[in-house]
């Protein structure tokens, strides 16, 4: 017969290996999170040793990254067949001018992303604040990038300078300021356009008088632009924009040049002034009457509106009375009464006698009531007495 050998037991074994193995899995995590704690001690080391070398060189980089995308940018040259194919240009020193900052200009303000939609409404605001200058644009533009900009790399060099705690104040308050240094181009225009807009309306009456002298005169409508553009020294904006509108019916025509001074100078006086030049050139009627009545309905209407402002200033004056000049006369009118009532019902003890723990205000004034009540009952028994004793 053939003895059975004993097999060693699988299942012990198994399970010997796999502690082993998890003993091992162990000692290597906590080898490595030892090494992890170590490489963050290390690097925070380094980062305070050559942190701000490596921020710098990061900044030096990024600047010099941006300077070189933006002369990329920059208009390029024509070649020298595209300089034979173009027409040639007028001499014009305004066209070659780029602006205000130089060769610059053009590739700071294509850093400003726009649509065509709003680029004409901002062409269009830049002719009614009066800035004709072809640069304009690309100026405003570039200085808008400059604002936006210049605050935030301050920041960014602030907040690597400066300690652990203040780096987000720091960038939040570039932030703040990056973003309200550049909404003023776009606001020095807008208050541009509507200074311009009170000039131009100011002068409309004496302007339409001039006009409708010239007509009587026998001067053409062309003349008589030009020579009321000549007289009108006290409004340099009209005249801008009369001398405009003569040159324009030059090269086009009168109708044309009319309907781009609506566009430009959107006002409804203007419509009408425009129309009514327009019905007259195209009907052949006679121009002095209609335009003396539009001057006078421009001055009952100017003389309206100057009263509806004189209306509203009393309701104007309202808040800046009533936070600045009523405390101060509430102040002035109230403060002896109070402080004789301060000095009546709180006595200071410099004036007064009383022993310590000795109460104020209305306790007192009972007791000074009891007393006089007391003395007016004394004051009859005393006379009564008197009396017996001179009689006896």
């Amino acid at each position: 017969m053939r003895t059975k050998r004993h097999r060693p037991c699988v299942v012990s074994k198994r399970s010997d290996v796999e502690s082993i193995k998890r003993e091992r899995e162990a000692a290597i995590m906590v080898y490595a999170m030892s090494l992890a704690v170590i490489d963050m001690q290390t690097l925070s080391a380094l980062w305070a040793e050559w942190g701000l070398s490596i921020a710098t060189f990061v900044t030096v980089v990024c600047g010099a990254w941006l300077g070189m995308w933006i002369w990329l940018r920059r208009p390029q040259p024509k070649s020298e067949a595209e300089e034979h194919l173009s027409p040639v240009p007028l001499e014009d020193p305004e066209m070659d001018d780029p602006g205000a900052f130089g060769p610059l200009t053009p590739a700071l303000a294509a850093q400003i992303p726009e649509s065509e939609k709003e680029t004409r409404e901002f062409q269009l605001l830049l002719r009614q604040a009066g800035l004709y200058h072809p640069a304009a644009k690309n100026t405003i533009y570039a200085l808008r990038f400059l604002l936006l900009f210049t605050p935030l790399v301050i920041a960014g060099i602030c907040a690597v300078l400066a300690d652990e705690a203040y780096t987000w104040r720091i960038l939040i308050v570039g932030a703040i300021a990056a973003a309200a240094l550049s909404i003023i181009p776009r606001l020095y225009v807008f208050f541009r356009k509507r200074s311009r807009m009170q000039q131009i309306r100011a002068g409309l009456p004496d302007t339409i008088d001039m006009l409708s002298m010239c007509a009587t005169g026998g001067l053409s409508l062309l003349e008589s632009l030009d020579h009321v553009a000549g007289q009108l020294d006290a409004y340099p904006a009209l005249a801008e924009e009369l001398r405009i509108v003569k040159r324009q019916t030059e090269v086009g025509s009168l109708k044309m040049a009319l309907a781009d001074l609506s566009r430009r100078v959107d006002l409804p006086e203007i419509r009408q002034l425009t129309a009514l030049l327009l019905r007259g050139s195209q009907l052949g009627t006679q121009l002095a009457g209609n335009l003396n009545e539009q001057a006078d309905h421009l001055r009952t209407s100017m003389r309206q509106m100057a009263n509806r402002r004189a209306n509203k200033t009393p309701v104007k004056l309202v808040f800046p009375i009533l936070f600045c000049l009523a405390p101060a006369a509430l102040i002035l009118l109230t403060a002896p009464a109070m402080l004789e009532l301060r000095d009546f019902f709180v006595p200071s003890p410099a004036s007064t006698t009383a022993p310590a723990g000795a109460t104020f205000g209305t306790n007192s004034i009972l007791e000074t009531m009891d007393l006089l009540d007391q003395r007016a009952d004394i004051a009859p028994a005393a006379s009564d007495n008197a009396m017996s004793d001179n009689a006896g």
